[in-house]
Formats: C-alpha cells, structure tokens, sequence
C-alpha cells in the first residue's frame, strides 16, 4: 500500500519511508502494467532528455529494490526485462 500523504509504502504492519523520487517512480510502475525504458523513465521523473548518459535511474531502482528487500524481504517487488523497469 502506497501513501503518498505520509511518503510511506506498507505491507502489513511493516513500512519503508520514501522520497519523493521513489514516490513518483511507484506511481509511475502502478500507472502502466508493462515494462517502462530507462528514457521514459527519465523524461517523466526527471525531465531529462531520452539521450542522457546518466545511471540515475538505476541508482534510485537500486535503492528502492533495497529498502524493499531490508524491511519486507521482496526482492522480486521491481523488476527488469529487455523493455525495462517493471513492479510484478
């Protein structure tokens, strides 16, 4: 359960406090049911630019998939394929 009021993503009685990137990113996943690219990601979070060199993507997935897997023990909760980014 995502709480954007309290910046709070729960699963029962455990919870992990967000910031607002890793807000928008889950909102981002819940939006679409398929894979989302690095770019999409970047131009709609970030308002980068498609051709940006940047790891920020992967940085902030990277972290994220962490605090999941300390506090819930999901390390399947975001996933990747060939398309990109994507919450099962």
């Amino acid at each position: 359960m995502l709480n954007k009021n309290e910046k709070k993503l729960c699963k029962e009685e455990n919870f992990i406090i967000l910031t607002e990137k890793e807000i928008q990113l889950l909102e981002l996943f819940l939006k679409n049911k398929k894979s989302i690219s690095k770019d999409y990601i970047l131009s709609s979070v970030w308002n980068y630019s498609a051709n940006v060199d940047t790891h920020t993507v992967e940085t902030h997935i990277y972290r994220l998939r962490k605090k999941i897997d300390d506090k819930f023990n999901d390390q399947s909760f975001i996933l990747s394929d060939k398309s990109g980014y994507f919450i099962d």
